[in-house]
Protein backbone atom coordinates (compact mmCIF):
# COMPACT_ATOMS: atom_id res chain seq x y z
CA UNK A 1 0.00 0.00 0.00
CA UNK A 2 1.66 2.96 -0.80
CA UNK A 3 1.83 6.22 1.14
CA UNK A 4 -0.71 8.51 0.10
CA UNK A 5 -2.85 5.35 0.06
CA UNK A 6 -1.94 4.92 3.62
CA UNK A 7 -2.85 8.83 4.49
CA UNK A 8 -6.37 8.67 3.15
CA UNK A 9 -7.53 5.55 3.11
CA UNK A 10 -11.30 6.16 4.17
CA UNK A 11 -12.56 2.14 4.81
CA UNK A 12 -16.08 3.16 4.33
CA UNK A 13 -19.66 1.04 3.10
CA UNK A 14 -21.95 3.29 1.57
CA UNK A 15 -25.61 2.57 1.04
CA UNK A 16 -28.15 4.32 -0.83
CA UNK A 17 -30.93 6.69 0.91
CA UNK A 18 -34.29 5.99 -0.56
CA UNK A 19 -33.89 9.49 -2.23
CA UNK A 20 -30.57 11.05 -2.81
CA UNK A 21 -31.06 15.07 -2.47
CA UNK A 22 -27.98 17.11 -4.42
CA UNK A 23 -27.64 20.53 -2.25
CA UNK A 24 -26.48 23.29 -4.37
CA UNK A 25 -24.93 25.22 -1.75
CA UNK A 26 -23.59 29.38 -1.56
CA UNK A 27 -21.83 29.86 1.49
CA UNK A 28 -19.02 32.19 3.11
CA UNK A 29 -16.96 31.42 6.21
CA UNK A 30 -13.74 32.36 7.02
CA UNK A 31 -9.90 31.46 6.44
CA UNK A 32 -7.46 31.89 3.85
CA UNK A 33 -9.58 28.54 2.17
CA UNK A 34 -13.28 29.20 1.91
CA UNK A 35 -15.77 27.14 0.51
CA UNK A 36 -18.17 29.47 -1.62
CA UNK A 37 -20.16 26.15 -2.91
CA UNK A 38 -20.38 22.86 -2.20
CA UNK A 39 -22.26 19.96 -4.47
CA UNK A 40 -21.41 17.54 -2.96
CA UNK A 41 -23.26 16.46 0.28
CA UNK A 42 -23.40 13.27 1.08
CA UNK A 43 -26.54 12.43 2.12
CA UNK A 44 -26.58 8.64 1.59
CA UNK A 45 -27.10 6.21 3.97
CA UNK A 46 -24.67 3.51 4.73
CA UNK A 47 -21.20 4.06 6.20
CA UNK A 48 -19.45 1.37 7.62
CA UNK A 49 -18.22 2.38 11.27
CA UNK A 50 -15.81 1.12 12.95
CA UNK A 51 -15.37 0.25 16.95
CA UNK A 52 -12.96 -1.52 19.46
CA UNK A 53 -13.76 -4.77 21.47
CA UNK A 54 -13.44 -5.78 24.96
CA UNK A 55 -10.83 -7.74 23.87
CA UNK A 56 -8.43 -5.39 22.28
CA UNK A 57 -5.09 -5.05 23.55
CA UNK A 58 -5.19 -1.71 24.39
CA UNK A 59 -8.25 -1.94 25.48
CA UNK A 60 -7.76 -4.59 27.91
CA UNK A 61 -4.07 -3.17 29.00
CA UNK A 62 -5.88 0.04 30.27
CA UNK A 63 -8.95 -1.74 32.07
CA UNK A 64 -5.87 -3.87 33.58
CA UNK A 65 -4.38 -0.54 34.85
CA UNK A 66 -6.83 0.98 36.59
CA UNK A 67 -9.64 -0.69 38.60
CA UNK A 68 -12.49 1.58 36.92
CA UNK A 69 -13.38 -1.06 34.18
CA UNK A 70 -13.95 -3.87 37.69
CA UNK A 71 -16.12 -1.32 39.59
CA UNK A 72 -18.58 -0.09 36.31
CA UNK A 73 -19.40 -3.52 35.48
CA UNK A 74 -20.81 -4.25 38.83
CA UNK A 75 -23.84 -1.72 37.25
CA UNK A 76 -26.50 -3.72 35.50
CA UNK A 77 -27.54 -0.64 33.74
CA UNK A 78 -25.72 1.08 31.02
CA UNK A 79 -26.81 4.69 31.17
CA UNK A 80 -25.44 4.42 35.21
CA UNK A 81 -23.05 2.41 34.33
CA UNK A 82 -21.56 5.33 31.70
CA UNK A 83 -21.65 7.71 34.41
CA UNK A 84 -20.01 5.99 37.07
CA UNK A 85 -17.07 5.08 34.48
CA UNK A 86 -16.84 9.03 33.84
CA UNK A 87 -17.27 9.66 37.61
CA UNK A 88 -14.25 7.47 38.12
CA UNK A 89 -12.23 8.89 35.36
CA UNK A 90 -11.45 11.90 37.68
CA UNK A 91 -9.25 10.07 39.74
CA UNK A 92 -6.71 9.35 36.63
CA UNK A 93 -7.34 12.89 34.71
CA UNK A 94 -9.74 15.21 33.95
CA UNK A 95 -10.32 18.36 31.58
CA UNK A 96 -8.32 21.66 31.74
CA UNK A 97 -7.57 23.78 28.71
CA UNK A 98 -4.44 22.09 27.21
CA UNK A 99 -2.62 20.92 23.82
CA UNK A 100 -3.50 17.40 22.52
CA UNK A 101 -1.76 14.77 22.70
CA UNK A 102 -0.23 12.76 19.85
CA UNK A 103 -2.05 9.86 20.61
CA UNK A 104 -5.58 8.30 19.16
CA UNK A 105 -6.43 5.22 22.20
CA UNK A 106 -6.85 6.18 25.85
CA UNK A 107 -3.85 3.89 26.57
CA UNK A 108 -1.13 6.03 24.21
CA UNK A 109 -2.70 8.87 25.79
CA UNK A 110 -2.71 7.89 29.64
CA UNK A 111 1.16 6.91 28.70
CA UNK A 112 1.77 10.25 27.38
CA UNK A 113 0.39 12.11 30.10
CA UNK A 114 2.26 10.08 33.04
CA UNK A 115 2.67 13.02 35.56
CA UNK A 116 -0.07 14.76 34.71
CA UNK A 117 -3.22 15.12 36.04
CA UNK A 118 -5.64 16.85 33.18
CA UNK A 119 -5.83 16.61 30.00
CA UNK A 120 -7.27 17.92 26.77
CA UNK A 121 -10.94 17.78 25.78
CA UNK A 122 -10.29 15.76 23.15
CA UNK A 123 -7.73 13.43 25.28
CA UNK A 124 -10.03 12.70 27.73
CA UNK A 125 -13.11 11.99 25.34
CA UNK A 126 -10.82 9.49 23.69
CA UNK A 127 -9.60 8.19 27.34
CA UNK A 128 -13.35 8.11 28.17
CA UNK A 129 -14.49 6.33 24.91
CA UNK A 130 -12.07 3.62 25.58
CA UNK A 131 -13.27 2.55 29.18
CA UNK A 132 -16.60 3.02 27.66
CA UNK A 133 -15.45 0.04 25.49
CA UNK A 134 -13.74 -1.88 28.06
CA UNK A 135 -16.53 -1.83 30.30
CA UNK A 136 -18.89 -3.60 26.94
CA UNK A 137 -20.50 -0.57 25.61
CA UNK A 138 -20.08 0.82 21.74
CA UNK A 139 -18.52 4.41 22.29
CA UNK A 140 -17.44 6.98 19.87
CA UNK A 141 -16.27 10.74 20.76
CA UNK A 142 -18.33 13.35 18.99
CA UNK A 143 -17.72 17.13 18.76
CA UNK A 144 -19.94 20.16 18.68
CA UNK A 145 -18.79 23.18 16.52
CA UNK A 146 -19.61 26.45 15.72
CA UNK A 147 -17.39 27.08 12.57
CA UNK A 148 -19.23 29.81 10.38
CA UNK A 149 -17.64 32.44 12.25
CA UNK A 150 -14.31 34.65 12.57
CA UNK A 151 -11.58 32.19 14.05
CA UNK A 152 -11.80 33.62 17.43
CA UNK A 153 -15.18 32.63 17.84
CA UNK A 154 -15.26 29.54 16.41
CA UNK A 155 -15.93 27.25 19.58
CA UNK A 156 -16.49 23.49 20.16
CA UNK A 157 -17.57 21.16 22.78
CA UNK A 158 -16.30 17.29 23.09
CA UNK A 159 -18.86 14.35 24.41
CA UNK A 160 -18.91 11.10 23.91
CA UNK A 161 -22.35 8.53 22.92
CA UNK A 162 -22.52 5.18 23.84
CA UNK A 163 -25.12 2.78 21.74
CA UNK A 164 -28.14 1.90 24.16
CA UNK A 165 -29.78 -1.29 22.88
CA UNK A 166 -32.38 -0.30 25.69
CA UNK A 167 -33.35 2.79 23.83
CA UNK A 168 -32.08 1.60 20.65
CA UNK A 169 -29.91 5.10 20.12
CA UNK A 170 -26.61 6.37 20.21
CA UNK A 171 -26.67 8.47 24.60
CA UNK A 172 -24.59 11.37 24.32
CA UNK A 173 -22.89 11.83 27.64
CA UNK A 174 -21.05 14.89 28.88
CA UNK A 175 -18.43 13.62 30.55
CA UNK A 176 -16.71 16.44 31.91
CA UNK A 177 -20.19 17.24 34.12
CA UNK A 178 -20.61 13.89 34.28
CA UNK A 179 -24.17 14.18 33.09
CA UNK A 180 -26.87 13.61 30.47
CA UNK A 181 -29.97 15.01 28.21
CA UNK A 182 -32.87 13.84 28.64
CA UNK A 183 -36.81 14.76 27.36
CA UNK A 184 -39.08 13.81 29.39
CA UNK A 185 -37.19 10.71 30.89
CA UNK A 186 -35.95 9.56 27.65
CA UNK A 187 -32.09 9.87 27.43
CA UNK A 188 -31.11 12.35 24.46
CA UNK A 189 -28.72 11.37 21.53
CA UNK A 190 -26.06 14.28 20.47
CA UNK A 191 -28.10 14.73 17.09
CA UNK A 192 -31.75 15.23 19.32
CA UNK A 193 -29.59 17.69 21.57
CA UNK A 194 -28.07 19.55 18.38
CA UNK A 195 -31.80 19.35 16.43
CA UNK A 196 -33.90 20.18 19.72
CA UNK A 197 -35.04 22.48 21.76
CA UNK A 198 -32.40 22.85 24.51
CA UNK A 199 -33.92 24.64 27.00
CA UNK A 200 -37.06 22.22 26.93
CA UNK A 201 -34.75 19.37 28.02
CA UNK A 202 -33.91 18.07 31.66
CA UNK A 203 -29.95 17.70 32.22
CA UNK A 204 -28.88 15.82 35.19
CA UNK A 205 -25.08 16.68 36.03
CA UNK A 206 -22.80 18.44 38.10
CA UNK A 207 -23.62 21.44 36.49
CA UNK A 208 -25.99 22.57 34.34
CA UNK A 209 -23.87 23.18 30.92
CA UNK A 210 -26.63 25.25 29.50
CA UNK A 211 -25.99 27.89 31.60
CA UNK A 212 -21.48 27.86 30.96
CA UNK A 213 -19.61 31.11 30.11
CA UNK A 214 -15.85 31.63 29.53
CA UNK A 215 -14.73 32.39 33.18
CA UNK A 216 -15.83 28.55 33.95
CA UNK A 217 -13.36 27.97 30.99
CA UNK A 218 -16.27 25.76 29.55
CA UNK A 219 -18.82 27.30 26.94
CA UNK A 220 -22.50 28.06 26.72
CA UNK A 221 -23.32 24.69 24.52
CA UNK A 222 -26.01 26.18 23.19
CA UNK A 223 -23.12 28.43 21.49
CA UNK A 224 -21.91 25.19 19.85
CA UNK A 225 -24.66 23.29 18.59
CA UNK A 226 -24.40 23.87 14.60
CA UNK A 227 -22.74 20.56 13.42
CA UNK A 228 -21.42 17.58 15.30
CA UNK A 229 -18.51 15.55 13.97
CA UNK A 230 -17.58 11.56 14.39
CA UNK A 231 -14.62 9.84 13.15
CA UNK A 232 -15.93 6.85 11.02
CA UNK A 233 -13.05 4.57 12.83
CA UNK A 234 -13.27 5.02 16.77
CA UNK A 235 -10.99 2.00 17.04
CA UNK A 236 -7.68 2.37 18.80
CA UNK A 237 -5.33 2.15 15.67
CA UNK A 238 -7.39 3.88 13.10
CA UNK A 239 -5.96 1.72 10.82
CA UNK A 240 -9.42 1.40 8.80
CA UNK A 241 -10.06 5.38 8.05
CA UNK A 242 -8.86 9.02 8.74
CA UNK A 243 -12.07 10.17 7.51
CA UNK A 244 -15.02 12.23 9.84
CA UNK A 245 -18.97 12.67 9.44
CA UNK A 246 -19.72 15.96 9.99
CA UNK A 247 -23.70 16.55 10.09
CA UNK A 248 -24.55 20.07 9.51
CA UNK A 249 -27.90 21.73 9.83
CA UNK A 250 -26.91 25.41 7.99
CA UNK A 251 -24.43 24.73 4.66
CA UNK A 252 -22.59 27.90 5.75
CA UNK A 253 -21.29 25.57 8.34
CA UNK A 254 -19.01 23.96 5.66
CA UNK A 255 -15.21 24.68 5.92
CA UNK A 256 -11.98 23.34 5.01
CA UNK A 257 -10.61 25.48 8.27
CA UNK A 258 -11.22 25.38 11.98
CA UNK A 259 -9.40 27.22 14.41
CA UNK A 260 -6.87 28.37 11.92
CA UNK A 261 -6.14 24.61 11.14
CA UNK A 262 -7.00 22.63 8.27
CA UNK A 263 -9.66 19.70 8.95
CA UNK A 264 -9.40 16.08 8.90
CA UNK A 265 -10.89 14.29 5.55
CA UNK A 266 -14.54 15.13 5.85
CA UNK A 267 -17.89 13.96 4.08
CA UNK A 268 -20.46 16.38 5.08
CA UNK A 269 -24.24 15.45 5.35
CA UNK A 270 -27.36 16.47 6.36
CA UNK A 271 -28.71 12.60 6.94
CA UNK A 272 -29.82 12.35 10.48
CA UNK A 273 -30.07 8.52 10.06
CA UNK A 274 -26.68 8.15 9.00
CA UNK A 275 -25.64 9.36 12.14
CA UNK A 276 -27.95 7.68 14.38
CA UNK A 277 -27.35 4.65 12.55
CA UNK A 278 -26.92 1.15 14.44
CA UNK A 279 -23.57 0.40 14.87
CA UNK A 280 -24.57 -3.27 14.34
CA UNK A 281 -25.98 -2.39 11.61
CA UNK A 282 -23.75 -3.90 8.41
CA UNK A 283 -25.84 -3.21 5.92
CA UNK A 284 -24.41 -2.17 2.45
CA UNK A 285 -26.07 -0.90 -1.04
CA UNK A 286 -24.80 1.18 -4.06
CA UNK A 287 -24.75 4.92 -3.74
CA UNK A 288 -26.83 6.78 -6.28
CA UNK A 289 -23.67 8.88 -7.02
CA UNK A 290 -19.89 9.47 -6.57
CA UNK A 291 -18.67 12.27 -4.59
CA UNK A 292 -15.06 13.76 -4.04
CA UNK A 293 -13.34 14.07 -0.77
CA UNK A 294 -10.44 16.15 0.00
CA UNK A 295 -7.24 16.27 2.82
CA UNK A 296 -4.30 18.28 3.47
CA UNK A 297 -0.89 16.93 1.81
CA UNK A 298 1.37 16.38 4.96
CA UNK A 299 2.86 13.20 6.76
CA UNK A 300 5.44 12.75 8.69
CA UNK A 301 8.32 13.88 6.81
CA UNK A 302 6.50 16.40 4.81
CA UNK A 303 4.31 19.24 5.79
CA UNK A 304 2.45 20.67 2.67
CA UNK A 305 2.02 24.21 1.59
CA UNK A 306 -1.28 25.81 3.06
CA UNK A 307 -2.97 25.74 -0.39
CA UNK A 308 -1.47 21.67 -1.48
CA UNK A 309 -4.44 18.61 -1.13
CA UNK A 310 -4.66 15.27 -1.94
CA UNK A 311 -7.94 14.70 -4.27
CA UNK A 312 -9.90 11.13 -3.85
CA UNK A 313 -13.19 9.74 -4.97
CA UNK A 314 -15.60 7.28 -3.48
CA UNK A 315 -18.44 5.81 -4.05
CA UNK A 316 -19.51 2.21 -2.75
CA UNK A 317 -17.40 1.72 -0.06
CA UNK A 318 -14.06 2.52 -1.46
CA UNK A 319 -12.25 4.87 -3.17
CA UNK A 320 -12.71 5.19 -6.70
CA UNK A 321 -9.79 3.50 -9.05
CA UNK A 322 -11.16 5.46 -12.44
CA UNK A 323 -12.60 8.49 -12.39
CA UNK A 324 -12.35 11.93 -13.63
CA UNK A 325 -11.85 15.80 -12.54
CA UNK A 326 -11.86 18.84 -13.91
CA UNK A 327 -9.76 22.17 -12.44
CA UNK A 328 -11.12 25.51 -13.34
CA UNK A 329 -11.59 26.08 -16.82
CA UNK A 330 -9.34 22.81 -17.65
CA UNK A 331 -10.73 19.37 -19.87
CA UNK A 332 -11.79 16.33 -17.38
CA UNK A 333 -8.33 13.81 -16.81
CA UNK A 334 -8.77 10.71 -15.85
CA UNK A 335 -7.21 10.04 -12.17
CA UNK A 336 -6.00 6.61 -11.12
CA UNK A 337 -6.99 6.40 -6.87
CA UNK A 338 -5.40 9.91 -5.88
CA UNK A 339 -4.60 13.05 -7.20
CA UNK A 340 -2.56 16.08 -5.58
CA UNK A 341 -3.84 19.62 -6.12
CA UNK A 342 -2.61 23.06 -5.86
CA UNK A 343 -4.85 25.63 -5.19
CA UNK A 344 -4.22 28.63 -7.08
CA UNK A 345 -4.84 31.90 -6.16
CA UNK A 346 -9.14 33.04 -6.06
CA UNK A 347 -11.88 30.70 -7.13
CA UNK A 348 -10.99 27.06 -7.76
CA UNK A 349 -13.60 25.01 -9.39
CA UNK A 350 -13.18 21.22 -8.79
CA UNK A 351 -15.60 18.54 -10.52
CA UNK A 352 -16.18 15.25 -10.32
CA UNK A 353 -17.33 12.46 -13.63
CA UNK A 354 -17.70 8.92 -14.10
CA UNK A 355 -17.29 9.31 -17.51
CA UNK A 356 -15.26 12.32 -18.45
CA UNK A 357 -18.58 14.34 -19.61
CA UNK A 358 -20.92 14.88 -17.24
CA UNK A 359 -20.40 16.64 -13.81
CA UNK A 360 -21.67 14.69 -10.66
CA UNK A 361 -20.30 16.30 -7.96
CA UNK A 362 -18.82 19.60 -8.20
CA UNK A 363 -16.80 22.08 -4.95
CA UNK A 364 -15.95 26.00 -5.44
CA UNK A 365 -13.26 27.15 -3.20
CA UNK A 366 -11.73 30.45 -2.69
CA UNK A 367 -7.90 30.58 -1.60
CA UNK A 368 -7.18 34.39 -0.49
Amino acid sequence: MNKINKLFKLGITLAILAVGIVLITKTRTFGKITVESWENIYNENNIKFYYSEENNEKIKALSNLYSISEEAKKIDDKLERAIEVSKLLKSIISYDVAEDAKGINGFDILRDKIGYSTASARDVAIIYRDFLQSVGLKARVGEFRRTNASKIKQKSYFVVEFWSEKYSKWIMIDFINDGYFDNQGFPCSAIEVLEGNINALNYTGKKDIKKFNWRDKNINISDVLYTYTIAIDNTTDMKQSNTYITYIKDVKDIVMQFKGKDIKPTIYTQNKELINKNPLDKTIDNDEKAYLVLMKKEDSSYKGSENEYILGAFQNSKILKNYYVKLNNGEFNKIREYNDITLEKGLNTIELSLDGENTISKIELNYK
